[in-house]
């Protein structure tokens, strides 16, 4: 009995030690490197310099992040110069009050880092005080990166999205891999000379980053050619075969660095106008006219304008007023010459019904397919067939005008359908999830299209536009040499007042080349003189110098 407990006795100290050798070989071997890790962190002062971003990629996978290189100056408390005049020194090139650091020591060791400028970082590089490093990193916006407004901006550490595709996407663009200083202490928090300070990275995977369909050389082109010729305004370019939104400007830009002094600004630079609802006025006409030869009425039905048209009591005046009207003209001669008293009779045949219907098919009073991919975008507005009771509301709605918005998108996708023969894609601004070398990981791209009218009559609005540009009110969008161009002036009454003067939106949208259509335009200028004089010459100086681009690729 006493030999049988023995050897129970025996057995389990037996496998007690086994199981404590078996332990202690986990710990002192096979995961020293964690334990000692993570002792290594439990005495150590870190702090971030930065964290790697995911980068914002145009459709060739060129960057519109990350594009330029600031400074972080790394301050070492432990081993920080006690040179007053070196401090004060120091003090004055950080911008700040040298009592920040009257209690630098071994027993507050911790990195201090702050952003500095090129020339700032230069004066610290060249001064070689003790206790100070200078750390390059990528800079993830500045004053020239194009599409400012979708694109949005992070905050001051470029870990945190605030605005736009930023703060949309910020569970994909974000990330663990950073880069941080360091210094090890004891146990009583006295700085341990013999580590010194590091500079370590976070061993994680690579971020993820979101690829674009805009194209950024079309992108920055436009914006150049905004900057010179609107103050306030939007361009979206499409492509017409695909529905990919190339460019997406708007006009007051903004610097991403320096957002507080917009805040307050009364041009509201911060405001993305691509994506806002305006009265479109005659670009209107390409749904009136839409509408009536779907309707299959003869493009030679003529009306006649003596430079108005009476709605009852009310009068309804021609932009031809002043020379007496347009006279005698049929659909194709009063498309081109963007006569109110033609569509408004037009409009009053055709009915509220079609009108709105056909307005629905092109789009209008929905969204386009950005909120599918997270980007808020305004859907527009159209009356009810219950507010259109009464030919003035009729008339109203068939030249644009009433209780009607439109975004530039919507406007530049009407184009976009007539081009592509009638058919309308879902338009896409997000095309996928890519890792670093630019594999696809997740593809974000709705691909649905749906024809909306007939390839008849698109082919005879193409007709229509086209002579809009050779002979009516577009004129001054023409591209000539480069396969010319075809497309709808608008000129909206907004109902406001500076002064004097009444404050008209101007628009047009059309699309190039001509013969061989890639291209969907819509250029819209907020308090412009006309159509045909602010809009039209902008979209010719865009859709030339995008042709000349090209020519030179």
């Amino acid at each position: 009995m006493k030999k049988g407990r023995v050897l129970i006795i025996l057995y389990a100290l037996t496998v007690s030690i086994i199981a404590a050798g078996i332990r202690l070989y986990q710990i002192q071997v096979l995961s020293h490197d964690a334990y000692s890790s993570a002792a290594f962190r439990q005495r150590s002062r870190i702090t971030e310099i930065y964290r790697e971003r995911g980068q914002i990629l145009d459709r060739n996978m060129i960057s519109f992040t990350d594009r330029s290189v600031e400074y972080i100056a790394v301050l070492q408390p432990a081993v920080f110069t006690r040179e007053k005049k070196e401090r004060e020194y120091i003090a004055g090139i950080l911008g700040v009050d040298s009592d920040e650091f009257i209690n630098f020591s071994v027993f507050n060791s911790e990195p201090r880092v702050y952003l500095i400028d090129r020339e700032r970082a230069k004066q610290l590089i060249d001064l070689k005080a003790r206790g100070v490093s200078v750390v390059e990193r990528r800079k993830r916006a500045d004053a020239d990166m194009p599409a400012v407004h979708l694109i949005g901006y992070t905050d001051e550490t470029s870990t945190n999205g605030i605005v736009g595709i930023e703060k949309i996407y910020q569970d994909i663009l974000n990330s663990k891999k950073s880069v941080f200083a360091l210094s090890v202490a004891d146990a009583k928090n006295q700085y341990l000379e013999e580590y010194g300070y590091q500079i370590r990275e976070v061993n994680s995977n690579s971020p993820l980053s979101l690829k674009l369909t805009l194209d950024f050389h079309m992108q920055k082109l436009a914006e150049e050619v905004m900057d010179n010729m609107v103050d306030s305004g939007a361009v979206v370019i499409i492509d017409i075969l695909t529905g990919d939104i190339l460019v997406l400007a708007s006009r007051p830009g903004f610097n991403p660095e320096e957002v507080s002094k917009y805040l307050n600004d009364r041009r509201q630079p911060l405001f993305n106008r691509a994506i806002a609802g305006y009265t479109p006025g005659s670009i209107f006409k390409i749904i009136t006219t839409a509408a009536a030869l779907e309707e299959n009425l003869d493009p030679d039905t003529a009306f006649n304008c003596p430079g108005f048209c009476m709605i009852g009591d009310q009068m309804f005046k021609c932009w031809n007023y002043d020379n007496g009207g347009h006279g005698i003209l049929n659909l194709k001669y009063g498309f081109a010459q963007s006569c109110n008293s033609y569509f408004i009779q037009l409009g009053l045949v055709i009915g509220a019904e079609k009108l709105l219907a056909t307005a629905e098919k092109f789009g209008l009073g929905s969204v386009t397919g950005l909120t599918y991919q997270k980007i808020p975008e305004y859907e527009g507005l159209l009356p009810d067939k219950e507010e259109l009771i009464g030919d003035g509301n009729i008339a109203n709605l068939s030249i644009g005008q009433g209780k009607i918005l439109i975004t530039p998108i919507q406007a530049a996708g009407m184009a976009a359908i007539i081009a592509n023969g009638g058919i309308r894609n879902n338009l896409n601004l997000v095309d996928s999830i890519v890792n670093k070398n630019g594999d696809i990981i997740r593809d974000l791209k709705k691909r649905e299209w749906e024809r909306v009218i007939s390839r008849e009559t698109a082919k005879k609005l193409m007709e229509m536009m086209e002579a809009t540009v050779e002979s009516g009110t577009g004129q001054k969008a023409d591209i000539g040499g480069y396969g010319g161009s075809a497309g709808k002036t608008g000129s909206a009454e907004t109902g406001l007042f500076e002064g004097d003067r009444r404050i008209i939106h101007a628009w047009f949208t059309g699309y190039f080349p001509y013969k061989e259509p890639r291209y969907a335009m819509c250029v819209f200028v907020e308090d412009g003189s006309g159509g045909g004089t602010s809009a039209a010459p902008i979209f010719a100086e865009i859709a030339a110098r995008i042709m000349q681009w090209e020519e030179m690729k």
